[in-house]
């Protein structure tokens, strides 16, 4: 199977459902009645249906009309100076801006389509991203180092190619150079304190195409390093492991960032080809574009909407390297990775889990959440169960939070991974507030996992009692199955919130083909959203909620929840 035929086939199933968007007196392509400048970067993927051969959109005039207006769109948007406002689908303006991914796709839309615009439109579309490139080449000039810089680097060396400018060529190049040397030996770029996974992808995906476009070979250990990098963080459905990100949360669906780069190394040929077997098998499953909706005041509105088309694939068909691949860890059904200081990661009977091993201090920006959670539990029948990500000032996203009241400790000060032949935990010390004439201490909490077989993996919860302390479980629902309790109830996790006190849950909780063991005194609560910075105020999708497991930490004892996987979570354990 040649993967980029593959591509060309995604692309074109996604083609009509994207032309259903389209509004013929602006251009724009839009999501429900809303619109955001990113919405048209599908121009790029249409207009790379049309000009290549084997899809069923080779050289159809309808398909190229839309490729026109829609990048017509941007340049009837744009400012003065070449900037766009940036504005969202909820309607939330952030402000002008060299928008970094819709400018790249305009510029390969038009190395496309160059040759097939009238003069006029060319003219003008020129005018237009040569105003952008020169407003971003100067940006790069102040040499900040960031996953936006790094991809405009990246995009002005390709325009500085395509209208042979020699200026912008070198502010991209020396844009690169400097994201290169700012990689950390592990494969990973510092963003508030720690790595992101999902972010590194953004450096990832820019530094190879600025391999393919420049030739220039000195990038490719940072992109080799990289590469292993993700193919360790991720889950063996090809899903993006969240764990050790201190911005973003889990998503459930497979990345199509970076395959161009990965494909320039044999393990990560072998990489791409398994993220592409778990898109083949996610479309198969589920045709419908996937929608996340945000609670405002009693209702709901749209927050994102994806419709496929995606310009990272268009990229990846365009530029991936074929050639021989080598074996990744998700080809063991069982394998250990101890990352010393950032995780434990450990794969056996049908489980997968991740412990994080990397405590920073809070961040004062928005985009940067609370290191607070850290713990992720995967199992090959369900999906991700416990984890889910961070967020920001809210303890009960925390493992553990020390204390009690506005003086809760939720962010622990240190971290020691403890892996072992049959269990792996991770100890997290806290200091622990001060209480009347006693001063600061600090107390240290365990959690440890062990897999005990196919059907059931145990979580260790241990400590000392010198302080109130609870621990939390953030469970992954989605609206599919309703949740059932060991009492008998059956519950819809999209009607009205639950809550189930310890002694009304009949001992456990189950949700599709898992369940859970629910300590006395315990309390699940469900929907618990977190904070999101990407919406300006903060409302998360109701995809990003958890159903949190609040467990009292109250004896100085080791309190034991199994976690199991069966057909039918009429009986637990």
């Amino acid at each position: 199977m040649d993967i980029r035929d593959t591509y060309l086939r995604f692309l074109s199933d996604d083609v009509e459902r994207n032309l259903e968007r389209f509004d013929e007196e602006t251009g724009r392509f839009l999501t429900g009645d809303g619109w955001a400048v990113t919405n048209q970067d599908i121009v790029y993927p249409l207009a790379l249906l049309y000009t290549t051969a084997g899809n069923p959109y080779y050289g159809d005039d309808r398909i190229l009309r839309y490729a026109l207006r829609g990048a017509d769109a941007w340049r009837d948007f744009q400012l003065p100076d070449g900037r766009v406002e940036f504005v969202k689908v909820d309607g939330s303006r952030w402000g002008p801006t060299y928008m970094p991914w819709s400018m790249y796709h305009w510029l390969e839309t038009y190395a496309l389509l160059c040759d097939r615009l009238d003069p006029a439109r060319r003219a003008r579309w020129e005018e237009g991203l040569t105003l952008a490139y020169d407003g971003i080449a100067n940006e790069l000039a102040e040499g900040h180092v960031h996953n936006i810089p790094t991809w405009k680097g990246m995009a002005t060396y390709r325009a500085g190619a395509l209208f042979d400018r020699p200026d912008w060529q070198d502010a991209g190049a020396h844009m690169i150079a400097l994201a290169v040397d700012a990689q950390t030996p592990h494969g990973y770029w510092i963003e508030h304190h720690g790595p992101t996974t999902l972010y590194n992808l953004v450096y990832t995906h820019a530094i190879g195409l600025y391999h393919v476009f420049s030739g220039d070979d000195r990038v490719l250990p940072c992109l080799e390093r990289a590469t292993d990098f993700h193919i360790r963080y991720t889950y063996p459905d090809g899903r993006i492991v969240e764990t050790i990100d201190g911005r973003v949360k889990y998503h459930d669906r497979v990345s199509d960032f970076a395959h161009t780069t990965f494909s320039l190394f044999p393990q990560g040929r072998r990489y791409v080809r398994m993220l592409v077997e778990h898109m083949e098998a996610d479309r198969q499953a589920d045709r419908e574009p996937r929608v996340s909706y945000v609670m405002t005041s009693g209702s709901l509105r749209i927050a994102n909407a994806e419709y496929g088309l995606s310009p990272r694939l268009a990229s990846a068909c365009v530029h991936l390297r074929p050639g021989p691949e080598a074996p990744i860890p998700q080809d063991q059904p069982a394998y250990q990775i101890h990352d010393p200081g950032r995780s434990l990661i450990r794969r056996g009977e049908g489980w997968f889990y991740c412990l994080s091993g990397i405590t920073t201090p809070p961040v004062e920006s928005r985009w940067g959440q609370d290191r607070g959670n850290y713990v992720s539990i995967w199992n090959e029948e369900t999906g991700l169960i416990v984890g889910g990500g961070n967020s920001k000032d809210q303890p009960e996203w925390s493992t553990f939070a020390i204390g009690s009241g506005t003086n809760a400790s939720h962010l622990p000060v240190a971290a020691e991974l403890r892996p072992g032949d049959r269990e792996d935990a991770v100890a997290l010390t806290y200091d622990v507030p001060a209480r009347g004439e006693a001063s600061e201490a600090s107390t240290t909490w365990v959690l440890g996992l062990r897999i005990v077989s196919p059907e059931s993996l145990e979580i260790h919860l241990t400590g000392p009692v010198e302080a109130p302390a609870e621990a939390h479980l953030t469970l992954k629902l989605n609206h599919e199955h309703p949740l059932h309790t060991g009492a008998g109830a059956t519950l819809a996790p999209d009607g009205p919130p639950i809550d189930i006190a310890s002694d009304e849950s009949g001992g456990w909780i189950g949700w599709g083909k898992w369940c859970l063991t629910v300590p006395a005194g315990s309390r699940f609560q469900w929907p618990v959203l977190p904070f999101n910075p990407y919406a300006a105020d903060g409302a998360a999708p109701l995809d990003e909620a958890a159903g949190v497991l609040t467990i009292p930490l109250n004896a100085a004892e080791t309190r034991v929840l199994y976690l199991s996987v069966k057909e039918e979570t009429s009986t637990c354990i």
